[in-house]
């Protein structure tokens, strides 16, 4: 009997143990993709970009880990990193994020650090098995860093964090239509593609105007985030020079409609149809798509288009895709379209 109940408490005591292990996610085979070792990312293209929410204040000279269980220790490691500018000389009051891109426990860790007098930092609390990602936000005169994922085996990759210096310009202008007369009330967002920064929004007041500061120079993106999405590529914010920029948007007085039907013309509704248009202007390339839906008639209409050609998608379930282009005759032009069923 008295064995049986030192076996039965050797066996309480061996669970109780394994309970207080917190858990460590197993690998998942993720295949990393990292930016260049010691490069500032370049951003990506503009592709309805939202503005990114304001960073978390962080107390200088801390590490903290934000919702993770406390890890083994012996099942951790701390890893060392150095930031430092173009010249090679260490940044200090730089904060440095990094997150796990594998859930442990259900939880995701969040760690974050900011550099000594000689740019130095350090992370504790790595699991050798996940995978995380490091972001340096940033800073008024420099531009932030990413590493899109690393693990806790590869130190090295920390060792070399250079940021790029940033210039930083004031400039304004109007955003207009095809006629170039003034767009009013209108929203577009500003990223910069030379260095990491966050996004800006601009919004242009009653007469069109709109301004920007503080902005890194170099070449941006601008788009909206609106369902007829509108984008400009190729424009560059130039350093010492003073810029007033005209943003020609594809909106105007052009109008199109029309019915879309099946091969027996019988009329085809909740049919997608899609306008995309692109044309230069002031040196650079402006774009816009636009989306929109049959009604139950197989009805669909576009209203202030700039009046540029058009390339029109029609798109159903059962048929053929359907891909034209469209010049304007006429200031409104209807058109009718039959879809040829797949098989």
């Amino acid at each position: 009997m008295a064995i049986a109940v030192i076996a039965a408490i050797a066996l309480v005591l061996v669970a109780l143990a394994q309970l207080r292990q917190p858990e460590v996610a197993e690998e998942t085979g993720i295949e990393a993709t990292t930016a260049p070792v010691g490069q500032p990312e370049t951003a990506s293209t503009v592709d309805g970009f939202a503005t990114p929410e304001a960073a978390e204040s962080i107390a200088p000279k801390t590490t903290r880990l934000i919702n993770v269980p406390a890890p083994n220790a012996d099942a951790t490691v701390a890893v060392r990193g150095l930031v430092k500018n173009a010249s090679g000389a260490g940044i200090a009051d730089i904060e440095v994020e990094i997150e796990s891109l594998v859930v442990s426990g259900g939880q995701i860790a969040r760690i974050r650090s900011v550099t000594d007098e000689r740019g130095e930092f350090s992370v504790a609390g790595l699991v050798p098995e996940m995978q995380y990602k490091l972001v340096v936000p940033s800073q008024q005169t420099y531009g932030g860093y990413r590493l899109d994922a690393f693990g806790a085996n590869q130190a090295d990759r920390l060792a070399d964090i250079v940021l790029p210096g940033i210039d930083l310009v004031d400039v304004d202008g109007m955003i207009v239509d095809t006629n170039l007369s003034p767009v009013a009330n209108f929203e577009l967002t500003v990223r910069s593609l030379a260095v990491e920064f966050p996004d800006r929004v601009i919004r242009s007041d009653s007469t069109g105007y709109f301004n920007l500061a503080a902005f890194p120079a170099g070449e941006v993106g601008i788009a909206t985030n609106a369902s007829d999405y509108f984008q400009i590529r190729g424009l560059e914010l130039r350093r010492d020079e003073y810029q007033s920029l005209r943003l020609v948007i594809d909106l105007g007085s052009y109008h199109l409609s029309g019915w879309v039907s099946d091969d027996n013309g019988a009329p085809l509704a909740e049919t997608q149809v899609t306008l995309k248009s692109a044309f230069e202007a002031d040196g650079y390339h402006s774009f816009a798509y636009r989306t929109t839906v049959t009604d139950e008639n197989g009805a669909f209409e576009f209203t202030r288009l700039g009046g540029h050609p058009l390339t029109l998608g029609v798109y159903a379930n059962g048929f053929e895709t359907y891909i034209r282009q469209h010049e304007f005759g006429s200031f409104s032009d209807t058109i009718e379209i039959r879809l040829q069923r797949q098989g």
